[in-house]
């Protein structure tokens, strides 16, 4: 491989190869909205970390967690409560398993991956999750399926989303 190779596309050709194979898939019935702020080019052409490999660096405490929510978040005590519970028993469940020499295949179903928020419009759901992730350092993903219904009906198929 080539110096070329390594380095990570721009984003201007990975919007239209995206483009041209949502019109190839779709026609004219999706179309791909850019941001109006790109990344900045140079951050492309460095060098992708190796991200494979790393030990988690988790070292955070449920309550300490729940401490951190204290201070943006009035209320909603159970629910701060059993987030930052079930986060680090997440991550200590991983570290566990990395530290045990477990095959990181094998250990993905024995791991909780997912957590799901109900409740009213404006109580936070989102705030929370927004905090926690900017605190432990994760993306955050968020993902709406109002727009989704059952097969049959009109609206996109649930696992779509």
């Amino acid at each position: 491989m080539g110096k070329e190779d390594e380095k990570f596309p721009n984003p201007k050709k990975i919007e239209k190869e995206i483009s041209q194979f949502l019109s190839e898939k779709f026609g004219g019935r999706v179309k791909l909205i850019s941001p109006v702020v790109l990344p900045q080019e140079a951050s492309f052409d460095k060098e992708e970390e190796d991200t494979e490999g790393k030990d988690i660096d988790f070292s955070l405490k449920p309550e300490e967690l729940a401490a951190y929510l204290d201070q943006y978040i009035i209320k909603q005590d159970l629910a701060k409560a059993i987030l930052a519970t079930k986060i680090c028993t997440h991550f200590n469940r991983i570290k566990h398993a990395e530290s045990s020499g477990e095959n990181k295949k094998g250990m993905v179903g024995q791991i909780k991956n997912n957590i799901l928020m109900i409740g009213p419009t404006g109580v936070g759901k989102t705030y929370m999750i927004k905090l926690i992730a900017e605190k432990i350092g994760v993306p955050f993903v968020k993902g709406d399926a109002t727009k989704f219904s059952e097969t049959g009906y009109v609206g996109g198929d649930v696992e779509d989303l």
